[in-house]
């Protein structure tokens, strides 16, 4: 049995104006999920900052590997597969 636990966070009070048929839409999903409009926008804002910021760590390991030098490692790692025939 699965059972989903939710920590109440502290939240902030937010006006958000949307298009009626975007609005409309939300609230059918909403429905359909057994959510409040809140809980689902909350969620589809979370996974929208979740992806950011796994794009942000990935770019940022891109970029820490771009200039890595591993010539050294070539050496040992020739040992080990030779040991290893």
């Amino acid at each position: 049995m699965h059972v989903e636990v939710l920590v109440m966070r502290s939240s902030v009070p937010c006006t958000l104006r949307l298009e009626e048929e975007i609005y409309t839409r939300i609230k059918e999903i909403a429905k359909e999920r057994h959510t409040s409009f809140t809980a689902f926008v909350q969620g589809v804002l979370a996974d929208v900052l979740k992806n950011e910021e796994q794009k942000a760590l990935y770019n940022a390991f891109s970029l820490a590997g771009e200039d890595a030098d591993v010539k050294f490692a070539i050496s040992a790692q020739m040992e080990v597969i030779e040991r290893y025939e």
